[in-house]
């Protein structure tokens, strides 16, 4: 707003402001200067300019995440109240188009609104102000609810005679509010300028961020969860053990996902099982011979018995993991909970076999300082190929409940289909015995 750019410069500023951004001024309606950029991240919002003259930009604004739309208009109105009555007409003309649609109108409108919109204290209501508030009227808008400053206007007069005064607005009508009912108006800080940002919020429009996979161990009972694991580890895949093992484990999330959305809303399923339930188990009470009631009812409870299942393994599984939610943020209570197992596992002093103490720059690393030492055939042992039948035991040692690992998987999984996948997870390991190569998929610190 307020730019005074030459229209030659505009494509330039724009560049350097945010040169992914789309761009659009209305340069050709001015006598002097730019008088009002727009500038958009079109990954968020389509923008479509309506209308245009030299004091207000009207836009339709969709947003791509909802497709909600907002139709907006940007204003900056000349000084003189003389100039702003083409203003005033323009805004009752669109207010015509505007009456069933959510309509927002923010900017500098160069005029005052109320009384307590000047820090001078004036008693009375002048030309301007006047006919501001009469267009306010007739297009039936108000204020958003704001917070910050209230005066968003400095003369900056630094030896007496400072003024203040709000003559930047965010309006909206009725529909507005019904679309958006948590929009809030932010007036921020002046800083170097004389007017005061001002921020339009639709906490209705949020970016969620994508849930990372997490297996759910119910799915591994379901019918068709062995299928899509055999089909997607069937598939051809070149490069090491380790490596195929990843990218299959990668291909199976979107098959997973969709086969836990066809269990529908777990806590649902429940209340829909029991219902069905309870009014079967009425009838029955009225009729207790009925054969087609009694094969119904057996039928029911089946399903209502898998339904609270389902929802007990669910919530059971989640409890387990929830834990991770703060060790994965990046908070105070995470750094201390790391710098307190650190601080724990620091060896500060040694005695030896010999009664001496060894502390500080005394500990090194010298190998007489130990007199108990492994046999060799001990020794070997712990360097020798692991067997399939210990990484099966380790694997099925791991509780179902335990966190996921960085990949999304627990253990039920592995567990479930080690007759697909059971062969090539214990190549992946023997060789990793082999030629200590761990993958950057797999490397995630986990023992804080």
């Amino acid at each position: 707003m307020e730019t005074h750019v030459d229209s030659s410069n505009v494509s330039k500023v724009c560049q350097k402001v945010f040169n992914s951004w789309f761009w659009t001024t209305n340069a050709s309606c001015c006598t002097k200067g730019t008088r009002i950029m727009l500038g958009w991240d079109p990954n968020v919002v389509d923008v479509m300019v309506l209308s245009q003259s030299d004091q207000v930009v009207h836009t339709q604004v969709i947003f791509k995440l909802d497709k909600k739309s907002l139709f907006c208009s940007f204003v900056y109105a000349e000084n003189h109240y003389m100039n702003r009555r083409s203003l005033w007409q323009n805004l009752c003309g669109h207010s015509v188009f505007m009456k069933d649609k959510q309509w927002a109108l923010m900017g500098d409108f160069n005029a005052s609104l109320f009384l307590d919109d000047s820090s001078a204290g004036t008693s009375r209501y002048n030309i301007g102000s006047r006919e501001f508030k009469e267009c306010i009227n007739t297009i039936e808008v108000f204020d958003v609810n704001s917070t910050g400053l209230h005066f968003t206007w400095t003369n900056n007069h630094q030896r007496g005679g400072t003024i203040f005064k709000k003559l930047d607005r965010i309006m909206c009508n009725i529909n507005c509010i019904t679309v958006f009912p948590n929009v809030g108006a932010f007036f921020h800080p002046f800083q170097v300028s004389d007017h005061a940002p001002c921020i339009l919020k639709l906490p209705g429009i949020t970016r969620e961020k994508p849930r990372p996979f997490k297996f759910v161990n119910l799915i591994a009972e379901k019918h068709g969860f062995l299928d899509e694991v055999n089909l997607i580890w069937n598939k051809e895949m070149t490069g090491f053990h380790m490596y195929q093992i990843v990218m299959k484990l990668k291909l199976l999330k979107t098959p997973l996902r969709k086969l836990f959305i066809q269990q529908g809303n777990l806590h649902e399923n429940v209340k829909k099982a029991r219902k069905e339930l309870d009014e079967c188990q009425g009838d029955l009470d009225q009729d207790p011979s009925n054969g087609s009631l009694l094969a119904n009812h057996s039928r029911l409870l089946q399903r209502y018995k898998e339904a609270i299942h389902d929802e007990a393994m669910f919530l059971q599984q989640k409890s387990k993991v929830d834990w991770l939610n703060l060790g994965d943020s990046n908070t105070k209570y995470f750094h201390n909970v790391v710098k307190a197992k650190n601080h724990r596992s620091r060896i500060l002093s040694i005695r030896d076999s010999g009664g001496l103490l060894h502390e500080g720059v005394d500990l090194s690393p010298n190998m007489d300082l130990f007199h108990n030492k492994l046999s060799a055939v001990k020794a070997n042992n712990m360097i020798r190929s692991v067997t399939e039948g210990e990484i099966k035991e380790a694997m099925f040692s791991i509780a179902g409940n335990k966190a996921p690992d960085p990949d999304g998987y627990t253990s039920v999984f592995f567990k479930k289909a080690w007759d697909i996948v059971g062969k090539d997870v214990c190549l992946a390991i023997q060789n990793f015995f082999m030629n200590g190569k761990l993958l950057n998929q797999l490397n995630h610190t986990k023992d804080l």
